[in-house]
C-alpha cells in the first residue's frame, strides 16, 4: 500500500521544492508529507486518491511553516483546494498573494531595519543557510540567527498592528533656519526643504533617540524609504547615530507651546523697563541723524535708516546672552552653522493669541545678500534687511521668490541708485518691479524708477555700525543684570543630549518678540514711526567702489 503512495514521490518531491525557499525547507516538506500519509494508513485511514491527497498535505504542511515563521491565519484549506492541485498548484499560491494576509507580510517586511530585513530577505526568500549568510555579510552565525528570530517577532507584531491600521495624520511641518555660514548647497535649509518625510523624521526622533522601526511605526512609512533619508539627514548632520543604533536629531526644536507661554512675559519685560531701553534709543537716533550720510538723505530713507538702526541694536542686545562668542562648527558639507528648528503640527489652527504674537516677529532676523562684484563701478555690494509687520511687507521676497531676490536685489538696487541700464537683470525680477515700488525698495520719480532705500558706502556703514555697537553696549550696561535674570526664569528645557548648543538656542522662545516689543511700544506712545503712512522696510545697500 506504502507503494502506491511512493509512486508519487518524484512528483511530490518537484512540487516540494518548487515551492520551497531552500533545499532544506523543501526536504522537510516531502518528509513530513509522506509521514502523515504513512501514519495516516497505518492507523486505519483509506486514501482513495494518494496523489491528490498528497498535495493536499504537502500544501497543508507549507502553511503551517508559513503560519510558524510569521504568525499568518491558514488561507488555504483541504476544503477548498481543487482535485487536481498537483497540476494547477500555481492557482493556489497566486490566490495566497492576492490576500490581505500577504499584502500586509509584504508591507511588514518594508518596515524592518535594513539589517534585520536582508537576513530575513537572504534565508527566507534565497534559500541561503545560516552559516552561509554569515559569511556574505562577514557577521557571527549567532547574530543571523537573533536577527532572524527578531525579525520573526516584528513580523508578527508588525502584521498584528498594522492589520486593521487605519491612521491617517496630517503631517507637521518643520521650518529650518540656521545660524554661521550656510554650505554649498544651501545646507543645512536644503535637506529637508519641501521634504515632509524628512522634516517629520526629525521631529519624531527629537525627544528621544528611535531606532529606525520606531521610526517607521511613527511616521507610518516603511523603512526600506526611510534609511536612505536617514542617512542623508545623519551624513548632514541634522541627525546622529547613538551606540545603540537609534537616531536622534542633533539640533533644538521648538514647538508652538514653547513659545506661547513665554509671549506675555517678554511684553511684560518691555514694560516695566521701556524707559531704559528708549533713553538708550533715543540717544541713538539723535547721533545717527547729526551724521552727515543721514542729513543728506531723504526723509523717507532717513526713517528706513532709524528703523534699521534701532532694529540691529535691539537684536545685538536681544542676543547678548554672555560675552563668549558663539563658535559654528565646521561642517561635513563645507559650511559652518548651527541648526534650529520650528514645528507646526499638521490641522492646528491659528489662535487669536498666535496671530497677536505674529506682529511682534522680525521674520528671518538680520539678514544679508551679496558680496565682492564687478557692477557698474561697484566692487562690493551687500543688501542688509530686517522683515517686520509695522508698516513694512514681510517676506518682500515673496513675489519674485527668495532665490532670485537675494541673488539680484543688491545689483538691481544699484544701478537704479546709479542711474544705470538694467542689464544683466532676469525677466523675474523685471517683471516684480511694481511689486518692489509696493513693498518699499522702488519708487518712481517723475515716470522713472528709483531705488528707495538709503545707500551708504562701507565707511558710512560702519560708522552707523560703531554707534550701533555703542548703544548695544550701554544697554547691557543699564538692563543686562534684569535681562539675565529674566532669562534665566525662561530658559527652554531640551534633551540632554544638546545641552552644549550655544545659549541663543535655549532662549529664543523667551526673546523672539522682545525686539518688536520695543519697537511697537515706542510706536504706540508716538515715539518711533509717528509721521510714516507708507510701507518702511528697514533695509540699507551697502557698496565698496574701487
Amino acid at each position: 500500500m506504502d507503494d502506491e503512495l511512493l509512486a508519487y514521490y518524484d512528483e511530490i518531491r518537484r512540487l516540494a521544492e518548487a515551492k520551497s525557499d531552500s533545499r532544506e525547507e523543501a526536504e522537510d516538506l516531502l518528509s513530513e508529507t509522506f509521514l502523515a500519509a504513512f501514519a495516516y494508513r497505518h492507523n486505519g485511514g483509506v486514501i482513495e486518491h494518494p496523489k491528490t491527497y498528497l498535495v493536499h498535505t504537502l500544501m497543508h504542511k507549507r502553511n503551517s511553516l508559513l503560519r510558524r515563521k510569521y504568525r499568518l491565519p491558514k488561507v488555504v484549506s483541504l476544503q477548498t483546494l481543487p482535485e487536481d492541485a498537483a497540476d494547477d498548484f500555481t492557482a493556489a499560491e497566486e490566490a495566497y498573494e492576492r490576500t490581505e494576509e500577504a499584502a500586509a507580510l509584504r508591507r511588514t517586511l518594508l518596515y524592518l531595519s535594513e539589517t534585520t530585513r536582508e537576513v530575513l530577505l537572504r534565508y527566507y526568500f534565497n534559500g541561503s543557510s545560516v552559516a552561509d549568510i554569515a559569511e556574505q555579510l562577514g557577521i557571527p552565525a549567532g547574530t543571523v540567527k537573533s536577527r532572524l528570530s527578531a525579525g520573526r517577532e516584528a513580523v508578527r507584531k508588525g502584521l498584528t498592528n498594522r492589520m486593521n491600521e487605519t491612521k491617517n495624520r496630517i503631517p507637521d511641518r518643520l521650518h529650518l533656519y540656521a545660524g554661521g555660514e550656510m554650505g554649498p548647497r544651501d545646507e543645512p535649509m536644503s535637506l529637508v526643504e519641501g521634504d515632509l518625510i524628512a522634516q517629520n523624521l526629525l521631529i519624531a526622533a527629537y525627544d528621544k533617540p528611535l531606532t529606525i522601526t520606531e521610526l517607521a511605526a511613527a511616521l507610518s512609512v516603511p523603512t526600506v524609504y526611510l534609511e536612505p533619508i536617514v542617512r542623508r539627514l545623519t551624513d548632514g548632520e541634522l541627525m546622529r547615530r547613538t551606540d545603540s543604533g537609534r537616531y536622534a536629531a542633533d539640533f533644538v526644536l521648538l514647538r508652538p507651546e514653547d513659545y506661547r507661554g513665554r509671549f506675555e512675559a517678554q511684553l511684560v519685560f518691555v514694560r516695566e523697563h521701556f524707559e531704559c531701553f528708549w533713553g538708550v534709543l533715543a540717544d541713538l537716533l539723535a547721533e545717527i541723524n547729526a551724521a552727515a550720510f543721514c542729513r543728506a538723505l531723504p526723509l523717507r530713507r532717513r526713517r528706513k535708516l532709524e528703523r534699521y538702526v534701532l532694529l540691529r541694536t535691539l537684536q545685538s542686545f536681544q542676543l547678548h546672552y554672555s560675552d563668549e562668542p558663539v563658535v559654528y562648527p565646521k561642517r561635513r558639507d563645507g559650511g559652518s552653522w548651527i541648526a534650529m528648528g520650528r514645528v507646526y503640527p499638521g490641522g492646528c489652527t491659528e489662535t487669536d493669541a498666535d496671530r497677536k504674537a505674529s506682529e511682534y516677529v522680525v521674520h528671518g532676523g538680520h539678514r544679508t545678500s551679496g558680496g565682492a562684484c564687478d557692477c557698474g563701478g561697484a566692487s562690493y555690494l551687500k543688501l542688509c534687511e530686517f522683515d517686520t509687520t509695522l508698516w513694512d511687507s514681510p517676506c518682500r521676497f515673496a513675489a519674485c521668490g527668495y532665490d532670485a531676490y537675494f541673488r539680484e536685489m543688491p545689483q538691481l538696487l544699484w544701478r537704479l541708485h546709479k542711474g544705470l541700464p538694467l542689464a544683466g537683470v532676469s525677466n523675474t525680477m523685471l517683471e516684480c518691479l511694481d511689486e518692489m515700488t509696493t513693498v518699499g525698495l522702488l519708487t518712481r520719480e517723475n515716470g522713472a524708477l528709483q531705488t528707495d532705500v538709503p545707500v551708504l558706502s562701507s565707511a558710512e556703514y560702519a560708522q552707523a555700525e560703531a554707534a550701533v555697537d555703542r548703544a548695544r553696549r550701554r544697554l547691557e550696561e543699564v538692563l543686562g543684570e534684569a535681562y539675565r535674570s529674566y532669562l534665566k526664569d525662561n530658559r527652554t528645557e531640551v534633551p540632554a543630549r544638546l545641552c552644549g548648543v550655544p545659549l541663543y538656542c535655549l532662549y529664543e522662545p523667551a526673546t523672539t518678540y522682545l525686539v518688536m516689543g520695543v519697537i511697537r511700544e515706542a510706536y504706540e506712545r508716538k515715539l518711533h514711526l509717528a509721521d510714516v503712512d507708507y510701507c518702511c522696510p528697514p533695509v540699507v545697500l551697502v557698496y565698496d567702489e574701487p
